[in-house]
């Protein structure tokens, strides 16, 4: 079971120029079961955020806007295994006091309390954590 951040969905989306090709293999291998994933339904929250601050810039640069709904729609499509958050997880992530963002705590504490400890993630913040061990997208198959 491999933890899925919010980058590698937001770069696959955005058809990122670094990231976008990777990511969007990586949700493809998902969708066919080649990877089991998992995450947090904060991760679903993020993308609902960024895909909002997207569109405010594609408005005001008068380009077509991305259809929110669709997006989130295909993102549970797939089977992913979703975590709630939940007290406990909260309470987890306040005891923590490492030099990330405190959104990343809380992914953190979900994976800890699930016993995951494996990130796809661009987020070099991640290797922060020494429990976790973060894969890049661009590295994913070399690691398999």
């Amino acid at each position: 079971m491999i933890y899925l951040d919010t980058n590698i969905i937001i770069y696959a989306i955005e058809n990122n120029y670094k990231y976008g090709k990777k990511c969007k293999e990586i949700l493809e291998k998902i969708q066919y079961c080649k990877i089991e994933a998992c995450c947090s339904i904060l991760v679903l929250v993020e993308v609902i955020n960024v895909l909002c601050k997207i569109n405010k810039i594609l408005g005001k640069e008068n380009k077509n806007k991305l259809n929110i709904q669709d997006n989130i729609n295909a993102i549970l499509s797939l089977p992913i295994i979703w975590y709630d958050l939940s007290f406990l997880i909260i309470k987890h992530s306040s005891n923590y006091n490492f030099k990330v963002s405190g959104v990343d705590y809380i992914h953190v504490a979900t994976m800890e309390v699930n016993s995951v400890f494996e990130v796809i993630s661009a987020d070099e913040e991640l290797d922060k954590i020494p429990f976790l061990k973060r894969i890049d997208p661009i590295k994913f198959e070399k690691v398999l």
